[in-house]
């Protein structure tokens, strides 16, 4: 027997707001969908309080392996060019609202950051608004500016959540390795954990809140540093004596 459709907008208003909070946050067809590979049966249809039972062909198949990764792009500019295009790009979104790296290639020091920010996309600049103007001032306190730097996006994308999801930092974190390779710095600056967790395996962020300023190898010949984002700065300036140590650790030895 078919439902009753709602026509109340505040029962409307109140269903999608529970789907939402069960997660459901994309439309399907009302037709059931072989999701899985296989043909769908009134079976798979009933709620039951027992674990399913599958045998013969009803059986859901093995996941199929995932595709080889295509070879990345051996130069810089074409790199870049895919990150903006390609869709399969994990985390990026929509094209439109991607963004590129900024500053010098072959720059000494080339600083990695994990997306673009609230407001990036509109204002089509990495490290906008209050966390740009304070990024702007750390370089300027060990005296670089944008120009003088390269600086590149994990993802060149901001994900809904804004939160990149621990499954993409893996590709995330190869293709950032070799967009390094190819710009060719002398130096890397991790800003916040998923940089670090995507290139360093780790959360170095906070190493040196104890242990001081602590170099590790990005890559092999490419030493870098992990710091706190300059958005937690925002929210924890009391953090900034820590950061101003990566800082020192960072230009140290580099002309």
């Amino acid at each position: 027997m078919q439902m009753p459709v709602p026509t109340d907008p505040r029962l409307v208003a109140a269903a999608l707001r529970w789907w939402d909070d069960m997660g459901v946050d994309t439309l399907v067809e009302d037709a059931p969908q072989p999701w899985l590979g296989r043909t769908a049966k009134p079976v798979d249809l009933l709620v039951t309080s027992e674990e399913p039972r599958f045998s013969g062909s009803d059986a859901p198949s093995p996941m199929a392996a995932e595709a080889p990764l295509a070879p990345l792009p051996a130069s810089l500019e074409a790199l870049v060019d895919w990150l903006m295009q390609d869709p399969a790009i994990p985390e990026a979104g929509p094209v439109d609202r991607r963004l590129r790296p900024f500053g010098t290639p072959g720059a000494a020091i080339a600083i990695v950051t994990d997306m673009p920010e609230p407001g990036d996309a509109e204002a089509a600049m990495l490290l906008s608004g209050d966390v740009g103007q304070l990024f702007d001032r750390m370089l300027a306190a060990i005296g670089l500016d944008r120009s003088s730097v390269y600086c590149l996006p994990l993802c060149p994308g901001r994900p809904a959540t804004g939160r990149l999801s621990p499954s993409a930092l893996a590709r995330l974190g190869e293709m950032a390795r070799h967009h390094l390779a190819l710009a060719a710095p002398k130096r890397v600056w991790l800003l916040g954990q998923a940089a670090s967790h995507a290139l360093l395996g780790e959360d170095a962020t906070t190493s040196s809140d104890k242990m001081g300023a602590d170099m590790k190898q990005v890559a092999e010949g490419l030493p870098g540093i992990a710091s706190l984002h300059p958005r937690l700065l925002l929210q924890a300036p009391q953090r900034k004596a820590a950061v101003w140590k990566d800082m020192q650790a960072l230009i140290g030895g580099v002309s």
